[in-house]
């Protein structure tokens, strides 16, 4: 596939991530002089010298605190609509959302995330990578009606086969079962012991659910640095009978020979392979939903990883607390801070060790509003319930919801 520009969009792929890489390392270590390079370098991803300078300009000012938040996310709203005439491809609109909230800039990123979306909108269909592209931006406009319909004119290779296996799972829940196709957990001891269970993700946040209400449920907990196990005292009294980590989290396990928390517990379910290295009699690699965010750069988040992967277990009941997805002041409990080993301290109840722009960085990199949307559909078709927080959280429209960010994390360059 070719953009307009003629760089074939795999090359163009590299070049945003090594942009990203380069400028977020810049804001992260606070070095004006590598983000305006990087910037200027990334000048034809971002829509030529004039763009990349107003957007190091910006940045820089954030870095120095001569831009306040209003002012740069001001700059940023022009500039987009600024933009919105332009030949910027998609790739660009997403490196532009990505790199705003990268200064704290959430709520202005909205507007290049949907311009970017439009432009795919807009575009010929050449071939079928290109399709799941357009399938995925009228998943993120919430148009159900047209995702559907383009899954409908796929054309399977066996690079997408993937894609559209997920797409159709995701399309067969949110339509309840009139659209796509269920992709049923293959056979075995997961899924023979979760299917017609009812399964609580409890996430890091405070919650105010009611213990006894999911006495005969199994509860699913997030295993990080510094968090493998949980007091007695918690909301759950300590209960954990499911386990998953992240890929960073997986690597420190094995670099630590970490296994205690996993062999307690009925399944360690991980992102990716790595958990192998441990020799887990109950380990597995947990269905995962990366397919399905806007671009190959955006990370995933655990909670939605956990509602993905019991998704796809026959009459799994899904219930989900202790998770506003950032959008409240306390984003994890005092049993659940992480430990940054490479910064040599546990984080505060933000999620940060004080480096400025710390949840900024790591938010831009999760692509939190797509994370936002899934939960908020998957929500609204009855497939997940969530605690009165999480409720309220995900009945927020993506503009609330990023601009709560912007109250709690953008403004003091968290």
């Amino acid at each position: 596939m070719y953009t307009l520009s003629g760089i074939s969009t795999g090359l163009r792929l590299r070049h945003a991530r090594r942009l990203l890489t380069a400028a977020k390392d810049a804001v992260e270590s606070a070095d004006i002089d590598r983000l305006s390079h990087a910037l200027h370098q990334g000048k034809r991803l971002l829509g030529g010298v004039a763009s990349a300078r107003l957007l190091s300009d910006t940045g820089i000012g954030r870095i120095v605190g001569s831009v306040t938040h209003a002012e740069a996310s001001s700059r940023l709203n022009e500039q987009a609509h600024r933009l919105h005439n332009s030949r910027l491809d998609p790739i660009g609109w997403f490196v532009w959302e990505n790199l705003s909230r990268a200064i704290g800039c959430f709520a202005a990123s909205e507007a290049f995330g949907r311009f970017g979306r439009e432009r795919l909108l807009q575009s010929r269909i050449r071939n079928d990578r290109q399709r799941a592209q357009v399938f995925l931006a009228h998943l993120y406009s919430r148009d159900l009606d047209g995702a559907i319909q383009t899954w409908h004119t796929r054309t399977p290779a066996p690079h997408t086969s993937a894609f559209w296996a997920d797409a159709g799972h995701l399309l067969w829940l949110l339509s309840g079962g009139s659209s796509g196709v269920f992709d049923r957990a293959s056979s075995g001891a997961w899924r023979d012991t979760l299917a017609g269970s009812t399964v609580l993700a409890l996430g890091p946040a405070p919650t105010s659910i009611d213990p006894d209400a999911y006495a005969n449920a199994r509860i699913a907990r997030v295993a990080t640095p510094g968090v493998t196990g949980w007091p007695a005292g918690d909301i759950l009294r300590g209960r954990v009978d499911l386990t998953y980590a992240n890929s960073d989290s997986a690597k420190w396990f094995v670099a630590h020979h970490e296994r205690t928390l996993f062999d307690s517990v009925e399944f360690a379910s991980f992102r990716t392979s790595v958990w192998k290295r441990l020799d887990l009699s109950n380990g597995r690699t947990a269905y995962n939903h990366k397919a399905l965010l806007p671009m190959p750069f955006d990370k995933t988040n655990m909670i939605p990883l956990i509602v993905w992967d019991v998704s796809h277990v026959p009459d799994a009941s899904i219930h989900v607390a202790g998770t506003t997805f950032f959008a409240s002041p306390t984003a994890y409990t005092a049993q659940d801070v992480r430990l940054k080993e490479d910064r040599g301290a546990h984080t505060d109840q933000r999620g940060s060790t004080g480096l400025r722009f710390e949840r900024c960085l790591s938010f831009s990199s999760h692509q939190l509003s797509a994370h936002h949307t899934l939960m908020a559909m998957l929500s609204e078709a009855g497939v997940v319930r969530f605690d009165t927080d999480g409720a309220n959280v995900v009945t927020m429209s993506t503009a609330e919801y990023l601009s709560s960010l912007d109250e709690l994390y953008g403004v003091d360059a968290v």
